[in-house]
């Protein structure tokens, strides 16, 4: 896609990378370039991820199996990018000496960072938002993600919400220990199909998780239909349901006021039937996994076969959860269930679940290395405990990372608004005058 209304032909490129899905979800999402274009005379510029959207190289058989999906990756996503920038005056009408500043949110912020590192002559610098660059297998880091999601609904829901929450999950792992107790959660989840066994639990467990820590990266001051329809200010919206429904602290109400928070990001229209944790990666069996649907009537639902291929070749820590509307970090101890599931479901995958630390390092690597990047992260969102460290910088001080209080997943990209928190509405200077710069 291009938008040309602000370009004045010497001006740069603002290219945005394509992330897991349609490019024009990131278009209507990404009002930030719209307003940083006009000062520079800028040439939008956005390119589909392959097997996304349309840009599907076998059609409609594109995501049938593993064979089909091979040339889904990483590498095969930067290339094509290098592609199409090496080519720029040909397919765009600009000089083959114009600036390209690349942007990029969440997977699509790890491709802006990962091109940059790669193919820095093709691009003079970058915003990576909410690029969680640094997630691996044992690094420790499901524990301190679901502590982030946490944090998020206390500081910004309450202490006694979080509390309420971590209560609420410490009793479905109990009560998944018995089958009485599995007929409960069952019922209380409305969970299609029912929880029967010790693995169930486990997928409901992830399924839960997955809901609240997107609910907590998406928790906007407005609302929002970017992932699935949600209110303005969810966190605080889902801790008055969640405190509301368990008033008297019985076991019953514990249950139905977790359910009902995680509702506010799964099932605020009401229109969702029950909860399919089938769809969970973690606990998988063969059954389960090879004929799986897509979610009906989720944003993400119809990546679910696409974006979890890339989560079994190369990002085993970012899994779709949540009837395709979430993601979650699995424990290190579970990574072994997932890869399993994904050789049932994939047949001929290879994990390559180090392959992008070997590739471009840990986070402190990166940005030590990196040239004119922004990495930024908001303070609500738990993907950044996967991003470069807080406040680093690289050797040449042209790559920093710029921490944004009170606010959620690359909210930086998003159009301004009135209701944005005071660090936020600071960053885009700070963000234009690097674009200057490079």
């Amino acid at each position: 896609m291009v938008y040309d209304k602000f370009w004045n032909q010497s001006g740069p490129i603002f290219f945005y990378f394509g992330n897991e899905g349609a490019i024009e979800d990131f278009y209507d999402n990404s009002g930030a370039m719209f307003e940083l274009a006009p000062d520079t005379g800028a040439l939008i510029v956005m390119l589909e991820h392959r097997y996304y959207g349309v840009s599907l190289p076998l059609g409609h058989q594109s995501a049938n199996s593993g064979d089909t999906l091979r040339f889904l990756s990483i590498e095969q996503a930067l290339a094509d990018t290098a592609t199409f920038l090496s080519h720029k005056a040909e397919v765009l009408g600009c000089h083959s000496a114009t600036k390209v500043v690349l942007f990029g949110g969440s997977y699509g912020g790890m491709l802006a960072a990962w091109f940059r590192y790669k193919y820095p002559h093709l691009s003079s610098g970058a915003l990576a938002a909410s690029a969680p660059v640094d997630l691996y297998p044992g690094q420790g880091k499901a524990k301190v993600f679901l502590s982030a999601t946490m944090d998020t609904f206390r500081n910004f829901g309450s202490a006694q919400c979080a509390q309420a929450l971590d209560d609420g999950l410490q009793r479905v792992a109990v009560l998944g220990h018995y089958a009485s107790g599995r007929a409960i959660l069952s019922d209380r989840f409305r969970v299609c199909g029912g929880v029967h066994t010790a693995r169930d639990v486990d997928r409901l467990l992830l399924y839960i998780k997955g809901a609240l820590a997107t609910l907590a990266m998406l928790d906007y001051p407005y609302p929002t239909t970017f992932v699935t329809p949600m209110p303005a200010d969810p966190v605080a919206v889902a801790c008055a349901k969640l405190l509301s429904a368990s008033a008297d602290q019985s076991e019953a109400s514990v249950l139905e006021g977790l359910n009902t928070a995680m509702n506010v990001f799964l099932n605020w229209t009401g229109a969702l039937g029950c909860h399919n944790v089938s769809l969970e990666l973690v606990g998988a069996t063969p059954s389960v996994v090879r004929h799986r649907p897509a979610a009906p009537g989720s944003a993400l639902g119809a990546i679910y076969r696409t974006w979890n291929y890339q989560a079994c070749t190369e990002l085993i820590l970012e899994p779709l959860t949540s009837d395709g509307n979430g993601f979650f970090v699995e424990d290190d101890d579970q990574v072994q269930q997932v890869e399993a599931a994904c050789r049932e479901l994939y047949r001929t995958v290879v994990t390559r679940a180090q392959w992008m630390l070997q590739s471009f390092g840990t986070g402190k690597d990166l940005i030590e290395h990196a040239t004119n990047t922004i990495f930024s992260d908001g303070e609500k969102d738990p993907w950044k405990v996967g991003g470069v460290p807080y406040g680093a910088r690289s050797r040449d001080g042209t790559a920093f990372h710029l921490p944004i209080q009170g606010a959620a997943h690359h909210q930086d990209l998003r159009f301004s608004s009135p209701l944005d928190s005071e660090s936020l509405t600071q960053a885009p200077a700070v963000e234009r005058l690097h674009i200057r710069r490079g």
